[in-house]
C-alpha cells in the first residue's frame, strides 16, 4: 500500500488541510514540518482513524475542534487516497470516514466509512468496507506502520513483561503467525472429530477408551502450556521486583552513616569476584604443569639419562637397529652361505648347514623382539634422553606461589565481607528492614515459581509423550477395524497437514525472528555510527524471550531503557520497526511522528538515510529542530515537503499575524529550508515580540 493524498475536515486542529504524499521510489520521503502543538500527532491519529476505524484512537479521544462549544454539532471527515498492487496491477482506492456528534456527548457514536475503487471509467463503491480494508491493511499492523516516536519506546522501556508482549505481538502479527495458529487449531478440531467418527464406527471399547484419553490430553496440554507461559511472565516480573527491592536495599544502606559501609561492601565484593577468577586461572596453570611432558622428563631426568647412555652403547655395537633375522632369512633364499659354504638342499652338507641357520633364526626371535622394542625406544624417545635445563621445577614453584597468594587474598576478602555484612545486619533502620523483607519475599516467590515451572514442564513433556504413544495405538487399532479404516486414513492425512503447519509455525518463530534481530542490529549500528572494533555498543538483538537487548564491550548485556541515551533508544525502536516491516515482506508506508527527538548530528542524518533506504514510502512528521542538520539528506531523498502552522502561536512564536486566531492548522508549501510570511518563526524566546512583515 502507498498513500497518495489525505484530506482532513473537522478533526480537532485539522480543518480543510490536504496532504499530498510522495510516491517516487527514489525520493520516497514525505516531510510534514510542524512545531509542537501544530497537529503532527493529530494527523497521525487521523490517518489511523480513517484506515482502521474507531478502535485505532486512544480511549476518551475527542475528534471535535476546541473552538466548538458544548452542544454544538461536530462534523468530522477524513479522506485518504491510496494504491495497492492487486491482481490487475496497481489499483487505486478512496476511503472516506466520517462522524457527526454533539460536543460534550459522553458516549461517542460509531463512525461511518465508504470505500471506492477509482478506475479510468470512474469510481465504484465497495461494500463490506471494514473487511476490505482489513485485507489491504490489517488492523494488527497499525502500531508498526504508524509509529508515534514516544509510544514506540514501549518496545524497550517499561516493565520487562510488557516489553516482551509488545515485541512478540508485533512480530507475530506482522508475520501472520495468528493465521497459522488458527489453521493448526482448526486441524486439531478436525483431528478430534475424525477420532470420534472412527470410534463410533468401530464400536471397539479399547479404541473408545483411548479416544477419551486423547481428548482429555488435548484439553490438558494447552492448559499446561498456558500456565507455563503465565509462570514465565511472573518470573520475569518477579525478577524486576527483586532487582528493584535489592536496589532499594542498597540505597537504604547508603543513607546517613551507612553509606561508607555500603560502599566498602561493594568494593570488597568486586575484588572478591576478581580474586575468584584469578584463583581459577592459577589452579588451571598449576594443573597444566602436572600433566605435560616436561613434568615427566623432569621427574625421570636421571633414569632417562642412564637409559639414553645404554641405548647409545647398543647403537655403537650395531645392535640397534637389529638386522640378524632378516640377514639369515635372506641367506636361506640363496645356494651358498655368507662364508662361502654351500647351502644346497640336495647335498647332505648343504642341508645340515640350512638346518643350523633355521635353528639360529628360531633362537634369535625372542632376542630380536626385544631388540626391536629397544630400537623403537631409541629412535622415538631421543628427545627424552637429551640433556635439558631444569625449567619445570622453577615454573611449578612460581605457579604454586601464585595460587597460595591468591587464596590468601580471597580468604582475607571473605573475612572482610563477612565482617561488613555483620555490621550492616546490626544497623537498625525501618527502611532497610522493609527493603530486606521485600527482597527476601520476592526471592522466595521466585524460587516457588521456578519450582512450579519445573513441575509443569515435566508434566507437559510427559503428557505430550503420552499423547504420541496413544495416537499411534489409536491408529493401529482403528486400521484393524474395517469400519474405522477410512477414518484412520483421513486422520493420518489431517495429522500430516498439522505437522506441516506446526513446522512452519516453529520455523517462523525461530528463523524469522532471527532475521528480524539480525536486520535490526544492522540498521541500529548504522544509525548510531558504531565502529565494530571500538564502539561501546557492539550489538542489538531480540532474545529467545522476545526482549530487545543490547550488548556492549566484552559481550556485556545492557538494559536499553537504562544504559542507552535517548537518541540511541529512539534509533533502536525505529531500527526494530524497519527490520520487522522488511522481513515481513508487507508493502506499506512507514509513518513516523517525531522520530528524531533527542537526536543530533550524525545519528539524525543516519536514521533518516537508513529509514529511507529500508522503506517503500516514508512519511515523517518533524519539528524544526529535528530537521536541523538533516537538510542535505532531505534535499536528496524528500519528494514532498510541507509546513503546518498553528495560528495561536502568534505573536510570541510566529513572527507575522496569520490573519486568524482559530485553533486550526494552516498549511503552506514551504520546504525544510524555507519560510514564508505564514510560517516564519522566532528562533528563541529572547527575540523581541514585534510584528515583522516580509518574506524570507
Amino acid at each position: 500500500m502507498k498513500l497518495i493524498r489525505a484530506k482532513f475536515d473537522g478533526f480537532r486542529l485539522l480543518n480543510g488541510v490536504e496532504l499530498v504524499f510522495s510516491t517516487d521510489r527514489e525520493r520516497n520521503i514525505t516531510v510534514i514540518r510542524a512545531a509542537n502543538e501544530s497537529g503532527k500527532t493529530t494527523m497521525l491519529h487521523a490517518l489511523q482513524w480513517c484506515l482502521f476505524g474507531d478502535d485505532a484512537l486512544p480511549s476518551s479521544y475527542n475528534l471535535f475542534s476546541m473552538d466548538l462549544s458544548l452542544g454544538e454539532t461536530s462534523k468530522t471527515c477524513v479522506e485518504i487516497d491510496y494504491e495497492i498492487e492487486g491482481k490487475r496491477g496497481m489499483q487505486r482506492y478512496k476511503i472516506i470516514r466520517s462522524l457527526i456528534e454533539n460536543v460534550g456527548t459522553q458516549m461517542h457514536g460509531k463512525s461511518d466509512a465508504q470505500l471506492y475503487e477509482i478506475t479510468l471509467n470512474g469510481t465504484k463503491e465497495i461494500p463490506n468496507v471494514e473487511a476490505y480494508l482489513a485485507a489491504h491493511m490489517p488492523s494488527e499492523l497499525r502500531e508498526v506502520f504508524f509509529t508515534d516516536g514516544d509510544r514506540a519506546l514501549s518496545f524497550i522501556e517499561g516493565k520487562k513483561t510488557e516489553q516482551q508482549k509488545r515485541v512478540k505481538k508485533a512480530i507475530e502479527q506482522l508475520m501472520g503467525l495468528p493465521m497459522l495458529e488458527k489453521a493448526v487449531s482448526h486441524i486439531k478440531a478436525s483431528e478430534s472429530d475424525l477420532r470420534s467418527k472412527a470410534d463410533e464406527a468401530s464400536g471397539n471399547q479399547e479404541l473408545h477408551a483411548i479416544r477419551v484419553e486423547l481428548e482429555k490430553l488435548d484439553t490438558e496440554i494447552p492448559a499446561i502450556s498456558q500456565q507455563l507461559e503465565t509462570l514465565k511472565d511472573q518470573i520475569t516480573h518477579l525478577n524486576e521486583l527483586h532487582a528493584k527491592a535489592n536496589s532499594d536495599l542498597e540505597e537504604a544502606l547508603k543513607r546517613g552513616n551507612r553509606e561508607e559501609i555500603a560502599r566498602e561492601l561493594a568494593r570488597v565484593r568486586k575484588h572478591k569476584a576478581a580474586a575468584e577468577g584469578r584463583i581459577k586461572t592459577a589452579e588451571s596453570s598449576q594443573a597444566g604443569l602436572l600433566s605435560n611432558k616436561t613434568f615427566a622428563r623432569e621427574l625421570l631426568r636421571d633414569k632417562m639419562k642412564a637409559a639414553g647412555q645404554i641405548l647409545d652403547v647398543l647403537r655403537q655395537k650395531g645392535q640397534i637397529p637389529n638386522k640378524t633375522i632378516p640377514i639369515l632369512e635372506d641367506r636361506l633364499r640363496h645356494s651358498d652361505c655368507i662364508c662361502g659354504e654351500s647351502l644346497d638342499k640336495n647335498t647332505q652338507d648343504g642341508m645340515r648347514r640350512r638346518k643350523y641357520i633355521e635353528k639360529l633364526i628360531e633362537d634369535s626371535k625372542d632376542a630380536d623382539a626385544l631388540r626391536s622394542k629397544v630400537s623403537d625406544l631409541y629412535f622415538e624417545g631421543r628427545d627424552l634422553f637429551q640433556e635439558n635445563p631444569a625449567q619445570w621445577l622453577k615454573a611449578y614453584a612460581e605457579a604454586f606461589k601464585t595460587r597460595n597468594l591468591e587464596q590468601r587474598v580471597y580468604g582475607d576478602l571473605c573475612s572482610e565481607e563477612a565482617n561488613l555484612e555483620v555490621r550492616l545486619a546490626k544497623v537498625q533502620d525501618d527502611d532497610v528492614q522493609r527493603a530486606r523483607e521485600m527482597r527476601d519475599t520476592y526471592q522466595k516467590q521466585l524460587q516457588e515459581c521456578i519450582s512450579e515451572v519445573s513441575k509443569y514442564d515435566v508434566s507437559l513433556k510427559g503428557k505430550i509423550a503420552r499423547k504420541v504413544e496413544k495416537s499411534k495405538l489409536f491408529d493401529v487399532l482403528s486400521k484393524k477395524e474395517k469400519k474405522g479404516r477410512k477414518y484412520a486414513l483421513e486422520l493420518q492425512v489431517a495429522r500430516d497437514i498439522k505437522s506441516v503447519f506446526e513446522g512452519t509455525l516453529d520455523l517462523m518463530k525461530t528463523r524469522e525472528v532471527q532475521s528480524v534481530s539480525s536486520l535490526m542490529n544492522e540498521y541500529f549500528l548504522q544509525m548510531i555510527g558504531a565502529d565494530p572494533e571500538n564502539a561501546l555498543i557492539q550489538k542489538a538483538a531480540i532474545d529467545s524471550d522476545f526482549r530487545i537487548v543490547v550488548h556492549g564491550r566484552n559481550n556485556r548485556v545492557m538494559d536499553p531503557s537504562l544504559d542507552l541515551n535517548g537518541a540511541s533508544r529512539r534509533a533502536l525502536t525505529i531500527a526494530f520497526v524497519l527490520a520487522l516491516t522488511e522481513v515481513s515482506g508487507v508493502e506499506a508506508p512507514n509513518v513516523i511522528d517525531t522520530p528524531l527527538g533527542m537526536m543530533s548530528g550524525f545519528v539524525k542524518t543516519a536514521v533518516v538515510k537508513v529509514a529511507s533506504e529500508a522503506s517503500d514510502q516514508l512519511i515523517l512528521f518533524l519539528t524544526h529542530d529535528e530537521i536541523k542538520g538533516c537538510e542535505d539528506i532531505l534535499d536528496e531523498k524528500a519528494g514532498r515537503v510541507m509546513t503546518v502552522t498553528n495560528p495561536v502561536h502568534y505573536p510570541k512564536i510566529l513572527k507575522n499575524d496569520p490573519g486568524t486566531s482559530e485553533a486550526k492548522a494552516l498549511l503552506c508549501q514551504c520546504d525544510h529550508r524555507n519560510f514564508c510570511k505564514l510560517c516564519e518563526r522566532r528562533e528563541s524566546a529572547r527575540q523581541p515580540v514585534v510584528a515583522e512583515v516580509g518574506n524570507v
